[in-house]
Order: C-alpha cells, then structure tokens, then sequence
C-alpha cells in the first residue's frame, strides 16, 4: 500500500513537470519582448529535468508508461 501511494506522486508530479514544460515551450516560441533568453533558458532547465527522470528510469527498470514519461519526448517535443 505504501507502495502505491509514493507511485501515485511520482504519477501526479510527472504530470504537472510535463504541463508546465510545455507551457515553457509555448511561451520559448512565443516570447515577450525581452524575455527570450530567460524563456529560452527556462525551457532548457525542463528539457533538462525530462531528459534525466527518463535515464534514471532505464537505470532503475521502470517503464516509462507506468509513470507517465512514454508519451514525452524532451529532443523532439522540448527544442
């Protein structure tokens, strides 16, 4: 049950990181005037952030789909 409960975190947070990463793209190829750098940039920390939650789940053998990370792609969706 225990279990469950820190799954459904990593599920929910998961979820959150991707809408706000896309929202970061959006806002990247859409900037305000003066903002691209720092829109650039924060889209890169997401990118950033992605990127290493899919590797670390290769290394601890967890699929993908299970936590919500399948359907991202961080070269293709976040550049």
């Amino acid at each position: 049950m225990e279990d469950e409960k820190y799954k459904n975190y990593l599920i929910d947070l998961i979820s959150i990181i991707k809408k706000q990463a896309k929202k970061a793209k959006l806002e990247a190829d859409h900037p305000k005037e003066g903002y691209d750098s720092f829109n650039n940039g924060y889209l890169m920390a997401y990118h950033t952030v992605i990127e290493f939650m899919k590797n670390q789940t290769e290394v601890f053998n967890i699929d993908q789909e299970d936590v919500g990370l399948a359907d991202i792609e961080p070269e293709r969706d976040l550049l």
